[in-house]
């Protein structure tokens, strides 16, 4: 594993990929954490569909 700094397109990129072949994304949590955060910062107002499962 290697620290690289890349886009938020290629990051979204990269978890749907996994996300469609059915990979974990375990291994992204802090970077889950940190786009969370840049999303709540600049598009906090944009609306988004979700199906929340408990």
């Amino acid at each position: 594993m290697s620290e690289k700094t890349i886009t938020v397109k290629e990051f979204a990129e990269e978890l749907v990929r996994r996300l469609n072949e059915g990979k974990t994304v375990d291994c992204c949590k802090k970077e889950l954490l940190n786009l969370a955060a840049l999303a709540s910062e600049k598009i906090g107002s944009e609306m988004i569909k979700v199906d929340w499962k408990d």
